[in-house]
């Protein structure tokens, strides 16, 4: 949450010129000078719930990680790692790599890689040792499994986050402490009265075919014990609306979509036609509206909510997601400050970082600099004039470059056969 007290740490309205720190500070001759006038300064945002392409595709990875700084992305928590991603992580770090700081998990924990205890209690070892972040959780996990991962995660001091699996429920995930809880998971089980039929239902992914008896009255319950309990919560809400009730005709419209393959395009809208045969409309409609309403909630009981999409994933380009998302928030009832601290000073503040998410002297020069204030309008925060990632300033001629030549290369890859 930011007050007016603590908002010009992330948005800083620039006048004549940008100094952190010393305002008289003289130059040498040798530094850049990048004229501010007139705009607005924000720290780079986070995306907490990204996916990085594996390392056998380095031209991928390169494409995905440039749409999000070119979407001033400047960090990014991939949700789904391999070895070859702390190799990644260390080339960004060192600027060997252009693209945001990358925050990685190991291979995730699930029903088919975690069969027992002391296969959980090994694999949360050597990921540890491995020098992983964190630990992903994946759907399949059971009580005592879980309890296993959870128990060496905390002796180890590894954070785990992620999904909730149907056996383990919401309610363990948060006594246990979780870390994060991504995508709402386990929520719609909840908001399920006790007795209902429902409650014998398949939920299906993230609950969607729970929609029709959702209890939006348990939301406010719920919200609170999460805030007791600690737990951060990552929504992902756009990818749920792309999948439940946003037209497919109007997401292959988005301009975003001009940097994706048309075959992959295609499957896209394939897999969400698919996906809403499963329930009605109205009931889809319902599960998008008791969301929307659980993400205030959160937010005014005090649980922490950090800023992710899940990008690249179905009609989600990374970077552009992430600014539907911050829309959604502030639809879902947070003003366009409290939207934009979901992705900076939340993040910081998450990760125990105080060095990011700020406009500051000895703050990490991860920064966006817009034509527009955000504050006013959360839309504003497309208006990218340019990026700078750990003090590398890239223009708004060299972004459109980055950008030119993705969309290049996505027209340039064969349909798929009729």
């Amino acid at each position: 949450m930011c007050d007016a007290q603590t908002c010009h740490h992330f948005v800083h309205a620039c006048a004549g010129g940008v100094f952190i720190g010393r305002s008289d500070l003289s130059l040498s001759g040798n530094e850049r000078v990048i004229d501010a006038n007139g705009r607005f300064l924000i720290p780079g945002l986070a995306e907490m719930h990204a996916h990085v392409p594996p390392t056998d595709d380095p031209a991928r990875i390169d494409e995905v990680l440039r749409l999000f700084l070119a979407h001033g992305v400047t960090t990014i928590r991939g949700m789904l790692g391999e070895p070859g991603h702390l190799l990644l992580r260390r080339e960004l770090a060192d600027g060997d790599r252009i693209g945001p700081r990358l925050i990685t998990s190991g291979p995730s924990f699930n029903g088919t890689s975690v069969t027992s205890e002391a296969v959980a209690r090994l694999r949360v070892r050597r990921q540890s040792e491995a020098g992983y972040d964190f630990l992903k959780l994946h759907p399949g996990l059971r009580p005592d499994t879980f309890d296993a991962i959870s128990s060496a995660a905390d002796g180890l001091g590894i954070d785990f986050g992620g999904h909730v699996s149907i056996g383990v429920g919401l309610e363990r995930a948060l006594q246990a402490g979780q870390a994060t809880i991504d995508h709402l998971d386990g929520y719609a089980q909840v908001l399920v009265p006790e007795g209902h039929p429902a409650r014998q239902r398949e939920p299906g992914l993230f609950g969607f075919n729970l929609g029709d008896a959702l209890d939006a009255s348990r939301v406010e319950g719920w919200a609170r014990r999460t805030a007791r309990a600690g737990v951060w919560n990552v929504p992902t809400q756009t990818l749920i609306e792309n999948l439940a009730v946003n037209e497919i005709d109007y997401l292959l419209a988005r301009p975003a979509m001009r940097w994706i393959a048309p075959a992959t395009r295609e499957q896209w809208a394939g897999r969400v036609a698919q996906m809403r045969q499963s329930q009605p409309a109205e009931s889809l409609e319902r599960f998008v509206a008791v969301r929307r309403s659980l993400i205030g909630a959160l937010h005014a009981a005090g649980a922490g909510l950090l800023l992710g999409a899940d990008a690249p994933q179905i009609m989600n380009v990374p970077g552009d997601a992430l600014h539907h998302e911050l829309e959604i928030y502030v639809e879902s009832g947070l003003s366009p400050a409290e939207a934009l601290a979901t992705g900076t000073i939340n993040v910081a503040r998450f990760l125990a970082q105080p060095a990011h998410g700020c406009i500051r002297a000895g703050c990490i020069a991860d920064l966006v600099l817009l034509d527009a204030n955000p504050l006013e309008d959360i839309s504003n925060v497309r208006r990218i004039r340019g990026v700078m990632r750990a003090g590398q300033w890239f223009d708004r001629a060299a972004l459109d470059g980055m950008l030119e030549e993705i969309a290049s290369s996505a027209e340039a890859e064969p349909t798929s056969p009729d």
